[in-house]
């Protein structure tokens, strides 16, 4: 643990780089950090006052963190701490669940510097495939603030069952079904869990919704979508996150 810990301030003190921002109400920079073995970037948007805890956004498959860029700027203006890895894998989601979880374990442990975090003060947020990974993360960190699972999907049956093991607080947010979401197939995630506090059905919503930016390829695949159910679901997220951490303080 010592010597990935120090692989990690070391990564991050070399390549960490201050993006620009419009808003002054957070800021942001970029990590080349360790995840799977493997170097990924994190973007780690930071509120300018007072912090009350950090969300860490999975993206879905074969997206990138770039389709958390508005969530993450939304929550950071809320106050909370959002931590958007890329994820390592495209296939396998169960190593990009193994991935998450030894990440949160290294942000406990001081992967980010100047950033301190406590696994109490933790929110898991996960879109599509990467509701899945952050499902299975969250089964193996007990005492985590919360889960917020976006349209996850669960095409094996294996988010059901690992949301059965799940000791944390969590919230599941649904797309109308589309092969997309393989028919609202998180709604079986969201029965199986023992501390589920509410289901939030998003009338109308597509797949694409719960990117925050999506894009061109998604709406042809997935649904076409909308400024108006992007900010719904947005302010959806942030008021949740905040309830999620505000509970435990």
């Amino acid at each position: 643990m010592v010597s990935r810990l120090l692989a990690f301030v070391l990564a991050a003190a070399w390549s960490c780089s201050l993006a620009a921002s419009t808003d002054a109400r957070y800021s942001l920079k970029t990590y080349s950090l360790e995840l799977a073995g493997g170097v990924e970037q994190v973007d780690v948007y930071r509120p300018v006052t007072q912090e009350v805890g950090v969300a860490v956004l999975a993206h879905g498959f074969a997206r990138s963190r770039v389709r958390h860029r508005d969530l993450a700027r939304a929550l950071a203006s809320a106050g909370v701490v959002a931590v958007v890895p890329d994820l390592p894998r495209i296939l396998d989601l169960w190593g990009n669940g193994d991935a998450l979880a030894r990440f949160v374990e290294d942000l406990e442990s001081g992967a980010v510097p100047a950033l301190a975090v406590k696994r109490e003060s933790i929110v898991l947020i996960g879109t599509s495939a990467g509701g899945l990974a952050s499902l299975l993360a969250a089964a193996r960190l007990p005492g985590l603030a919360g889960w917020i699972g976006l349209d996850p999907v669960d095409r094996t049956g294996s988010g059901a069952r690992a949301a059965s093991n799940m000791q944390s607080p969590a919230i599941v947010m649904l797309a109308e079904p589309s092969l997309c979401n393989l028919m609202t197939s998180g709604r079986a995630i969201a029965d199986a869990l023992p501390r589920r506090w509410r289901t939030v059905d998003v009338t109308d919503a597509s797949h694409c919704d719960f990117e925050d930016p999506t894009n061109n390829m998604c709406q042809v695949m997935c649904g076409r979508s909308s400024d108006a159910a992007r900010e719904e679901i947005r302010n959806e997220i942030v008021a949740t996150t905040r309830e999620l951490l505000e509970a435990v303080r």
